[in-house]
């Protein structure tokens, strides 16, 4: 007896062939198979008609046995089942060719070839790392450390812009960098990876890079204490940048603790440590301004400095001068207060065994500077053009004031001038 099809049992029927899902699904003799993600990211793409065009290869197996590609008359899509099918074309693909394909460090892509925030640039980022195109540079390669610290700084849209290099070696056949349009990132094993830039990496380059004997950096570009000069470490020295000191190596350093009692009004610590390092630079000193601790001392705001002569103290700073926490030998503790009795900017007059200085709240910008330069063995001068001038630091005339050669060499003989 035949049987009839139910109204309910059509409905159902005509549901499922409407379902979406089938239509990535066709029929091939009378068995059901699904399209290869490869076909349909090139359907996706527009098919023949497309930009990548006709097919140039059938969809062939990569030579680790697992991923997948086909390639076309403008480009290729690469398919493996950790990543999913990705399109590579243009010059980006050329580079990726170049290194080896999906059996190079790179692997296999993550993205399709994708444009740059700022409309002009492209690229592409892969398992181990991205290929970077602009029509000023070329494509160009980054991967590891180095990728991440420009990923760090803002891509391309940090002032570093676009690669120039691959990741390439250093003549010492153990550190790597990439050259950009805007600066260097160099790695070691040692080091880590750290960028370069500006008058600082010119001057770097100028004495031979990671050859020199400041060897490789060991930070960024640095702000100096919020003002305008730059300063970047190296393995063995630093080399600070202002536009009135212009550059310059810093071999040496200066280990210096404040101790606030009263904070300063005048002049804000930071600036007072940019200014003391602005002219300290000249000496090729650096400056390392290393803890800040408040003290409670109400008895010491007003401390009683005697004749302020070096050699001779009061009680008051034997009892200040005694608070040392966290300094180490070779180390230096100014001490912020209110006012010295009687009055002075600041006083350099330290016990034996505890160098250091008291600096008023009220004082110059420069006397920080000043009165650690007595702290380095430095004397009064009768010229207001030069840091240590007798006549007070708020009458200097050529900011930043000047230190001479002698100076120079009594600060570096201190042992309170150490060697980076």
């Amino acid at each position: 007896m035949s049987k009839s099809i139910s109204t309910s049992k059509l409905k159902k029927i005509t549901e499922v062939k409407a379902n979406p899902i089938l239509d990535h699904i066709r029929i091939d003799p009378d068995v059901f198979k699904f399209l290869h993600p490869i076909t349909l990211k090139y359907n996706s793409l527009g098919g023949a008609s497309g930009w990548l065009g006709a097919a140039l290869t059938g969809i062939n197996t990569c030579p680790d046995g697992v991923g997948k590609y086909q390639h076309y008359a403008n480009g290729s899509i690469y398919w493996h089942p950790q990543t999913a099918a990705h399109e590579v074309h243009g010059l980006i693909r050329s580079r990726w060719s170049s290194l080896g394909w999906e059996k190079s460090f790179l692997g296999y892509p993550l993205t399709d070839e994708s444009q740059c925030p700022d409309g002009v640039g492209r690229f592409n980022h892969f398992q181990g790392g991205s290929i970077y195109w602009s029509p000023a540079t070329g494509a160009w390669e980054l991967h590891g450390a180095i990728r991440n610290k420009y990923a760090a700084l803002g891509w391309e849209q940090s002032f570093l812009k676009y690669p120039l290099t691959n990741e390439s070696t250093c003549p010492d056949g153990i550190g790597r960098y990439n050259h950009f349009q805007g600066g260097s990132i160099y790695w070691s094993p040692a080091t880590g990876a750290h960028e370069v830039h500006g008058a600082i990496r010119n001057y770097w380059a100028s004495i031979g890079w990671e050859k020199s004997f400041l060897k490789y950096p060991i930070s960024d570009e640095l702000p100096v204490y919020g003002g305008v000069g730059r300063i970047s470490h190296f393995q063995t020295g630093s080399i600070y940048w202002s536009p009135t000191a212009g550059v310059r190596v810093l071999k040496e350093k200066y280990r210096v603790h404040v101790k606030c009692l009263v904070a300063p009004v005048t002049f804000t610590l930071n600036e007072q440590f940019a200014a003391m390092q602005e002219v300290y630079a000249i000496a090729g000193i650096r400056v390392d301004w290393v803890t800040t601790e408040n003290l409670s001392l109400p008895s010491l705001e007003d401390v009683d400095v005697g004749g302020c002569t070096m050699g001779s103290t009061t009680s008051e700073q034997v009892s200040l001068f005694g608070h040392r926490n966290f300094v180490g030998a070779n180390e230096a503790v100014v001490y912020f207060v209110r006012s010295t009795i009687p009055a002075y900017n600041g006083c350099a007059a330290y016990p034996s065994g505890r160098p250091g200085a008291v600096v008023v709240r009220s004082a110059s910008r420069w006397t920080l500077g000043h009165e650690l330069g007595h702290v380095l063995s430095l004397s009064h001068v009768n010229d207001n053009n030069r840091l240590m001038t007798g006549n007070g630091t708020f009458n200097i005339t050529n900011p930043p004031p000047d230190l001479i050669s002698s100076e120079v060499s009594s600060m570096i003989g201190s042992n309170l001038s150490t060697a980076i």
